[in-house]
């Protein structure tokens, strides 16, 4: 049966749709919030072919998937008109950093090779004009550099088709938000000067300003209209729909862009710009942390564009500028992170990306070091920053200083010579050999592609405490093993560690549950108490995320032991593994109970 089957068959089966008030799911098991619960069929729920078991619990039915339940929800949640995203229980608060690169990490994934061929193509032409090889006059230049300037001049563009995806709407509708961005009324206005802003109706300002090649502005007015899109498709009776959402939509998602989203995003470029200035006035020092500090954020979100008129401004009052060289040194960090991020990836894909990716930084092409390998890589990122801010705070400290306008990659080297340039070579090298090691030193690698398989498993304890059968777990769902073999832990410092080496596949939202993969294909489940999806993930910190290597020293989550008792919840651990048509046998020892440390060899499967 298909996962629409299914789940139209589990909505006929628990009464209907008129007897469903709220559904969500967990890690395992799809839970819906009834109005009758005699209504619901259980020996038939029993005979789906998906279904493992069912349970009702705290006035919720539970109806036990497995760990692809999320698969099975999407279907269910559209066929109930659910919003699948929300109705998740307990979504994760996470940090607002992490989220916006976690967001822009989702839309660049997919042009990545666009950005990474155009920047390689761009930073390789830009050489060959620092070093004297071709004119950029010549009609040989022009044409190459029209293909590889042309993804970043329209980057928004290709931001707005894969915002659309990861903010689920539609995509042409996107495309023609970044296209009233860059319409040519617009870019005209901007190359002529004179218009600061179009009059709307007489009243309403619309701010002209350049919008190519910038980010923030088309991400957050995609983000935007798939609101927008949603309430009006709401509203608005079903015979109208086809026409008349599109057309509100965009109307209503573009003034939004062009008054209100495009110049925030822009101005807020602007006092970056001129908050920069002022730390010049009190200390290059002080200018050259903090520049090289905010400088791979600046780029990460298109705001670094502003910076560049403070240099030209620069140049035009004194005949030189401090600025740029701070430039160069953070191009060179985020080079140097992206460069360690090779020794941490497996496959030639990603290795051939990470390359590219580095070339294209060295050559001062950052987007596809930053869009592409770092913002997946967050701690590489925190590295780049770091190796940024000293070596800036370096040079800044000897005056070094640029007296032209050059691109800021290794072939600017030769206009730096003079006085400052040991200290500009140096500052270099502080830069790429420091964002370099902290990123391999802070980055986990991942495991080879070689790594040796083998026919066993062995689960170790994930804390400290008592083993625990599986049998006796107070939960049908794991005592009766309708998720697979396994144990628990009733753990006494709520210290949580894998029980295996392998990749974290999945950490669940209300982080009380974690999912690994070994190399040999064994997926292993490990569940933070019981029924504790209901706690919001409060009383849980998780320290990995999905794509994590994990070993059995690293420890995944710290439970509050105290709080989730207070919450009437039981706080044993439960490890079982979740794919058994992958175990041969499974060694159930029952000689084991009694307090273990974390770590201790405690169970055994033998693959088939």
């Amino acid at each position: 049966m298909k996962h629409e089957d299914i789940a139209k068959q589990i909505i006929k089966d628990v009464g209907g749709a008129d007897n469903i008030n709220n559904a969500w799911h967990c890690m395992t098991r799809l839970r819906f919030n009834l109005k009758d619960e005699k209504k619901v069929d259980y020996a038939a729920l029993d005979k789906i072919p998906k279904v493992v078991g069912t349970k009702y619990q705290s006035d919720q039915l539970q109806v036990v998937i497995g760990t692809d339940v999320a698969d099975y929800f999407a279907p269910l949640a559209k066929e109930l008109g659910l919003d699948e995203n929300s109705q998740q229980e307990n979504t994760e608060k996470k940090g607002a950093v992490s989220l916006f690169m976690d967001t822009v990490s989702g839309v660049f994934g997919p042009i990545v090779p666009a950005i990474a061929g155009a920047g390689m193509i761009k930073g390789l032409m830009a050489g060959l004009v620092a070093l004297n090889v071709i004119s950029n006059q010549t009609d040989t230049y022009l044409v190459i550099d029209m293909i590889a300037s042309g993804v970043f001049t329209f980057l928004p563009f290709f931001v707005a088709a894969s915002a659309a995806r990861i903010f689920k709407t539609n995509q042409y509708l996107a495309i023609a938000i970044a296209a009233t961005l860059q319409f040519p009324t617009m870019t005209n206005a901007v190359a002529e000067g004179n218009v600061s802003a179009f009059q709307l109706f007489g009243l309403v300002p619309v701010p002209v300003f350049n919008y190519a090649g910038t980010v923030i502005p088309i991400i957050f007015a995609v983000l935007a209209l798939s609101y927008i899109y949603r309430w009006v498709d709401k509203i608005l009776p079903q015979v109208l729909r086809t026409v008349f959402t599109p057309t509100i939509s965009l109307f209503v998602a573009g003034l939004v862009t062009l008054t209100v989203i495009g110049p925030i995003s822009i101005h807020l470029g602007n006092l970056l710009a001129a908050g920069v200035a002022g730390l010049f006035t009190i200390s290059p020092v002080l200018a050259g942390i903090v520049v090289g500090a905010i400088r791979p954020i600046a780029i990460f979100t298109g705001l670094h564009h502003a910076m560049t008129p403070i240099a030209l401004q620069n140049f035009a009052n004194q005949g030189y500028d401090m600025l740029m060289p701070m430039m160069f040194m953070a191009n060179m960090a985020i080079t140097g992170a992206t460069a360690a991020i090779y020794t941490k990836v497996k496959t030639k894909e990603e290795k051939s990306i990470v390359l590219s990716s580095a070339v294209s930084g060295i050559l001062g092409i950052t987007e596809p070091a930053l869009f592409g390998i770092l913002s997946k890589y967050k701690k590489a990122f925190i590295a780049a920053t770091i190796g940024s801010s000293v070596a800036s705070a370096f040079i800044s400290f000897f005056g070094v200083r640029i007296y032209g306008y050059i691109l800021s990659s290794i072939f600017s080297l030769p206009a730096y010579i003079g006085q400052y340039f040991i200290f500009a070579v140096l500052g270099i090298i502080i830069a790429l050999v420091l964002s370099f090691a902290l990123t391999y030193m802070m980055v986990p690698k991942e495991m080879d592609e070689d790594t040796e398989l083998t026919n066993e498993v062995d689960l170790h304890a994930v804390s400290k405490g008592a083993y625990v059968p599986l049998e006796d777990v107070p939960d049908e769902v794991f005592s009766t093993k309708m998720m697979g073999e396994g144990f628990a832990i009733k753990s006494t410092d709520g210290a949580v560690f894998s029980p295996v080496s392998g990749t974290v596949t999945t950490v669940f939202p209300s982080k009380h549950a974690i999912g690994i993969k070994t190399s040999n294909g064994v997926e292993i489940l490990v569940h933070m108490g019981i029924d504790t999806v209901a706690l919001n993930g409060q009383g849980f910190e998780v320290f990995v995320k999905e794509g994590d290597q994990v070993s059995v020293e690293t420890k995944l989550a710290q439970m509050d032991l105290e709080y989730i008792r207070n919450q009437g919840k039981e706080t044993m651990i439960i490890v079982v593994i979740t794919n058994m048509d992958r175990v041969l046998s499974f060694s159930g020892m029952r000689d084991l109970e009694g307090q273990h440390p974390a770590g201790t060899l405690l169970e055994r499967a033998v693959l088939n």
